[in-house]
């Protein structure tokens, strides 16, 4: 019984919860990223600028692609507790990433987001660290990401191919 009473009070709850709701990242960013990395012991640094984001945001499933899908992102949305609705942060992992630490190519993207409720004022601003991992080359490192958002309108990017 204690069971019962227990699953009945936990439904109520969630009938009289309010709903959470993310900030909203959806629409076209323009900015740049930087990146340092160690290529089989030598050292690299680049910079892409400009740089298009395109993120498409539905609660919490946040959808991205990099400057023409030259990279392509899963992930999810998580309020900030002092201003949900406005700021967060935004967890990305490339589509291609594999599961094996030692193999394989992967990236994850950790960013802060500030926006205003159905105002195209944003801001994007995070890091991600990768490796690429062939027979015969070594090669990883981190990337800082600065994007400003330009554009409101829902570019419609899917999940991973």
């Amino acid at each position: 019984m204690k069971s019962v009473t227990r699953t009945a009070f936990a439904l109520i709850l969630l009938l009289i919860a309010p709903p959470l709701h993310a900030f909203d990242a959806t629409g076209t960013w323009e900015g740049q990223y930087s990146c340092k990395e160690l290529d089989d012991g030598e050292k690299f640094t680049f910079k892409m600028k400009p740089s298009t984001l395109l993120i498409t945001q539905s609660g919490s499933t946040v959808f991205s692609s990099l400057d023409g899908d030259s990279f392509h992102y899963d992930g999810f949305a998580i309020d900030d507790l002092k201003k949900p609705g406005e700021k967060g942060e935004i967890l990305l992992v490339d589509c291609t990433s594999d599961d094996d630490a030692g193999a394989g190519f992967a990236e994850m993207i950790r960013a802060v987001v500030k926006t205003k409720p159905n105002k195209i004022t944003a801001s994007f601003s995070g890091v991600s660290v990768f490796q690429d991992v062939t027979p015969g080359f070594l090669t990883f490192g981190s990337c800082k990401y600065k994007f400003k958002r330009t554009s409101l309108t829902n570019p419609n990017v899917g999940s991973c191919p």
